[in-house]
């Protein structure tokens, strides 16, 4: 098994490990205008990531306030890993967009185009296509999800439980199955819709599954997440390119942020 693959703008000292590669990042996965915070980490990371996953979220905040409604010391984080979900949202695609804000409160709302939406899946999505079954595997178990009749998926913030708009200082995601290197990657948005940093997600590295990536800014600055995965949607007709087909198939399991404050 290849070692995991981490790359970093600055150091944090809770996300170095022994089984980490270390490379100083160049300033590439970056683009900010002038007045943007400052991207403090960019956190790019596959392999065995199991360990590293709880060592991202204690990085970027040191109390996980889960479902505790209104605003939180800044200090804090917020996760998902979408094991909890109700049955009845389960293998459709009738996910609300507001569930981890409005029911589960946890700040974080999906945005929808019209013709898509979003699939929470405890059968590895085999529902749809059979071969998706071992090759897409949930990373917490039984539960992982992905967005439907689009590959990409977009997140906004709000203070939770309410309809208030707030920003984040760091988001990361756990990715599974990403099989190409340019297929992939998180972009992070101002309140003002302005791209403030980019960032390729990492090729999975065999046997294991699962990528990690993060940013994390100098002050909460993060109003919407938006990552690409993959080059196709899901679809009964179209198999990963592991599977002798030509898409890169790739969805999503945790999520982790910062604790939501209110943009300003």
């Amino acid at each position: 098994m290849k070692a995991p693959m981490f790359t970093r703008a600055t150091a944090v000292a809770a996300l170095l490990g022994a089984a980490l590669a270390l490379a100083c990042d160049s300033g590439s996965d970056i683009n900010a205008p002038g007045d943007a915070p400052s991207l403090r980490t960019v956190t790019k990371l596959s392999g065995d990531v199991a360990a590293h996953v709880p060592e991202f979220a204690a990085a970027i905040g040191a109390v996980d306030n889960k479902g505790a409604p209104g605003r939180h010391d800044a200090t804090g984080r917020r996760g998902i890993n979408w094991d909890g979900v109700p049955a009845q949202f389960n293998n459709n695609d009738a996910f609300p967009a507001t569930f981890f804000n409005l029911t589960a409160t946890r700040g974080l709302e999906y945005l929808t185009a019209p013709g898509t939406g979003l699939r929470v899946s405890d059968n590895n999505f085999a529902d749809i296509n059979p071969t998706y079954a071992t090759e897409l595997i949930p990373f917490s178990s039984p539960r992982m999800f992905a967005p439907i009749g689009t590959n990409r998926a977009e997140f906004r913030f709000r203070i939770p439980g309410t309809d208030t708009a707030a920003v984040v200082q760091s988001f990361g995601a756990v990715v599974v199955d990403v099989d190409k290197a340019t297929s992939s990657r998180l972009d992070a948005f101002d309140r003002n819709g302005r791209l403030i940093a980019t960032v390729p997600i990492p090729v999975r590295q065999a046997p294991d599954a699962f990528s990690l990536v993060g940013v994390q800014f100098d002050r909460p600055a993060i109003a919407r997440v938006v990552l690409t995965l993959g080059d196709a949607p899901l679809g009964a007709g179209i198999n990963d390119v592991s599977e002798g087909g030509t898409k890169d198939i790739v969805v999503l399991d945790d999520f982790f942020y910062s604790e939501p404050q209110p943009a300003e």
